[in-house]
């Protein structure tokens, strides 16, 4: 479990620190402050394959498909790097000229096996044949010759990726984080973004829970709204894409896309739970869709569910009604270290501000904002 965090140089972040973390964690604050960056930070942190969490980290934020870099990773202009991947550092560093380094740092704190991540060149040499071998530029100092921009990714001291232009020229091009190419056996990150999975991603999961209480559970959760529904099923549609169909006392199958954004929101909450047993689930603003009724009986399995699989939650939210139900579940199911964070912003400078669980349940009583 992750019990704190450090991050310098990443997006929004030049240097923030989370001093304490505990099973639930939910962030507020104003748009603009970083508060989805900082579930991305979290989850490639707590990734297992680097290369495949950065790409599907920057999938999240982008629908246009990876193509390479152009080959000094600048544009015309000299001060904005183009590729998204390139978007990973923060702003600061984007002034400078293309063979200086950037580098982001993401780490609990007082870790020894960091996550730090680099923006360098990388040195190649052409045979007479035209074709083009890679030297990776190992120290900092670099000797100016052919070069080109790449993505080096470090665990403690050892080198655990590496991305360089023609990655990308190898692979067909993805335009989202469905389309990725996987690494090994790596998979997806926990990560439930606000507008929630594709259809294609919701069946992909919900296959994978066939084996075992799973989708049990989800249909449990998804019975706090309708209680109603006796079972869940996907068929093919027109399309290569699969629909969910849900099957409701007295009124047959029905498919789920007609039963609102609260209940689809919920079972995808529900999916990504059930796949982030002993790691942690990543929620993008938690409340989307979901009645305020429902958010509190909804943080109230959460937090069981957390206790039961060992999950660490990271939520975000906008709502009164979420941070409410997460300070009544956190209260009610004894969760002494569940945590409050708001951040902050003051020019280019964003930081966290611990909000103790007991200062937010007294602010909600008499009305105050906390948010």
């Amino acid at each position: 479990m992750i019990d704190s965090l450090h991050i310098a140089g990443f997006k929004l972040f030049r240097d923030l620190t989370l001093p304490k973390l505990g099973r639930m964690n939910l962030f507020v604050g104003e748009n603009n402050t970083g508060k989805s960056c900082l579930l991305e930070a979290i989850g490639l942190y707590t990734g297992r394959n680097p290369v495949t969490d950065i790409l599907q980290t920057l999938a999240f934020r982008t629908m246009e498909p990876f193509r390479p870099w152009e080959k000094a990773g600048w544009n015309e202009e000299g001060t904005v790097l183009r590729h998204p991947i390139f978007d990973m550092f923060h702003r600061e560093e984007f002034g400078r000229p293309a063979v200086e380094r950037a580098i982001f740092l993401i780490e609990r704190v007082g870790d020894t096996n960091s996550l730090i991540v680099k923006n360098h060149p990388l040195g190649y040499t052409t045979d007479e044949n035209g074709l083009r071998s890679y030297v990776p530029e190992k120290s900092d100092v670099f000797d100016f010759g052919p070069s080109e921009q790449a993505i080096f990714a470090y665990r403690g001291n050892m080198e655990a990726a590496q991305i360089g232009r023609e990655f990308f020229r190898n692979r067909a091009a993805a335009p989202n984080s469905e389309g990725l190419p996987f690494v090994g056996n790596a998979p997806l990150l926990p990560y439930l973004p606000a507008n929630g999975f594709s259809e294609w991603k919701a069946a992909f999961l919900w296959d994978a829970l066939i084996q075992g209480p799973g989708q049990e559970r989800v249909l449990d959760w998804l019975r706090i709204v309708d209680p109603r529904i006796l079972d869940l099923d996907f068929i093919a549609g027109r399309t290569s894409t699969r629909i969910a169909l849900l099957k409701i006392q007295g009124q047959g199958r029905i498919p789920l896309s007609s039963m609102g954004d609260g209940l689809r929101r919920m079972f995808h909450i529900g999916l990504a739970m059930a796949t982030a047993s002993k790691g942690i689930l990543l929620i993008d603003e938690f409340e989307n869709g979901l009645h305020w009724r429902v958010q509190r009986e909804l943080w109230a399995a959460l937090g069981k569910a957390a206790k039961e699989f060992d999950v660490q939650i990271f939520a975000t939210t906008h709502s009164r009604d979420c941070i409410g139900g997460f300070v009544s579940a956190s209260k009610e199911l004894s969760i002494p270290d569940a945590t409050v964070y708001r951040l902050e912003r003051e020019g280019d400078e964003i930081y966290a501000v611990d909000l103790a669980l007991v200062n937010v349940e007294d602010a909600l009583e008499v009305n105050g904002e906390v948010r």
